[in-house]
């Protein structure tokens, strides 16, 4: 015998279904960017001269503890000092080349060529590839800009609290209630009337 059910969208249902499904769906998923988060950090940690000793964010204690692992002097470096060591010693870190690409059939074979600019260069997620990159590194894109009084200390810190800010803002972003409703919706999840997913 056939039994028919009713389904829904996560729209149709009423909002207090919505949020029973909510909090059984964030309990059942993790943050999916937390390793490439951590890569990020551990890609910076191996360029620079910090070593972190613990951190933590998606909640209410979200902080990053670090220590300075380079001389006193080069620590308190400011203006343009610390510019001249920034080029000097991470350049090749910070820039990259400009990366090319093309693909074409020769003979019947696909053929696919790349590389980098010996002269163009470009920051865009430098460090792994990933756009936390980014974030971590605009406290120092900034200072190579504009050099100020801040000290290596100073900017290094700023970039980790940088990171920490912009892996926090976007664990928020996807363990939110408006969050889920998209993703239900852009994947065409149905329900019961009770909050059964089918």
């Amino acid at each position: 015998m056939l039994k028919t059910i009713e389904v829904y969208s996560i729209k149709e249902l009423p909002e207090k279904v919505q949020e029973k499904i909510y909090y059984e769906w964030l309990n059942n998923v993790g943050y999916a960017w937390a390793d490439d988060d951590r890569k990020t950090l551990e890609a910076f940690e191996n360029i620079f001269p910090i070593k972190v000793k613990n951190w933590e964010y998606g909640g209410y204690n979200n902080y990053i503890h670090f220590e300075m692992t380079c001389d006193a002097e080069v620590e308190k470096l400011t203006g343009i000092r610390l510019l001249t060591y920034l080029y000097n010693n991470y350049y090749n870190n910070l820039f990259k080349g400009k990366y090319y690409s093309i693909g074409k059939y020769i003979n019947g074979k696909y053929q696919y060529k790349s590389r980098r600019s010996k002269v163009i260069k470009e920051n865009s997620c430098v460090l792994t590839g990933y756009c936390r990159d980014d974030d971590i590194l605009k406290p120092i894109y900034d200072f190579l800009k504009k050099p100020d009084n801040r000290t290596f200390y100073d900017l290094m810190k700023e970039c980790l609290e940088s990171w920490l800010t912009a892996c926090n803002n976007d664990y928020e972003y996807c363990t939110s209630f408006e969050y889920f409703i998209e993703e239900a919706e852009n994947n065409d999840y149905t329900f019961t009337i009770d909050g059964k997913m089918i």
